[in-house]
């Protein structure tokens, strides 16, 4: 497959993700860009060019304009060199996302159908029927097992998400970090239940 298709594909497997506020490929750059210490020392070096310059006999116009425009074209080819990489975490962020969010979600469903199982006897007896305390036990355990399988997801799913937000130097919003305390609070409440 060439590279090129990958990169459509890599583009709509993106679209598929669940955003996140503030994160788009020009903020991210710009912030990496900005924090990039090679890159300040290098604008160091344009901003000292500015006096050699004058000292040679530009005006301060012509030696602003261009430091400026040195300025301009670093800022450009690093953006450049960094925008493939930054497109793919940025897919892979908006995936773990996704798939955080959506496992935390599915969380009460699942409780709530777990405690209609047991509350629901497994066969319809003669009156009266009464649930099974051995069938409800099992039901409950069950439950309990694929919901901490659930949060195994999830806690795999936001580590990722954080990894990627400090390989990129993204501020995570509140959206984002808020998973984080749901999940410390249903990971509490599943670890009181026995089993």
């Amino acid at each position: 497959m060439a590279t090129q298709e990958q990169a459509n594909l890599l583009l709509k497997l993106d679209k598929l993700g669940t955003s996140i506020p503030g994160l788009n490929l020009e903020t991210v750059l710009t912030n990496l860009v900005e924090k990039n210490e090679a890159l300040k020392s290098q604008v160091e070096i344009f901003n000292k060019s500015k006096e050699e310059n004058i000292e040679r006999g530009m005006t301060e116009k012509e030696a602003e304009a261009k430091v400026k425009e040195a300025k301009s074209k670093a800022i450009s080819d690093a953006k450049k060199q960094m925008e493939e990489m930054v497109k793919e975490e940025i897919t892979k962020m908006k995936q773990a996302y996704k798939i955080a969010k959506e496992s935390l979600e599915s969380i009460p469903t699942e409780v709530q159908s777990a405690i209609a199982a047991i509350a629901i006897p497994p066969a319809i007896s003669a009156p009266p029927s009464l649930p099974n305390p051995i069938y409800s036990l099992n039901i409950a355990l069950q439950t309990k097992k694929n919901l901490m399988k659930t949060l195994n997801i999830v806690i795999s799913s936001l580590t990722q998400v954080i990894m990627i937000a400090n390989r990129l130097k993204f501020e995570l919003p509140v959206a984002v970090t808020v998973l984080v305390s749901t999940l410390a609070t249903v990971t509490g409440i599943l670890s009181k239940i026995p089993g």
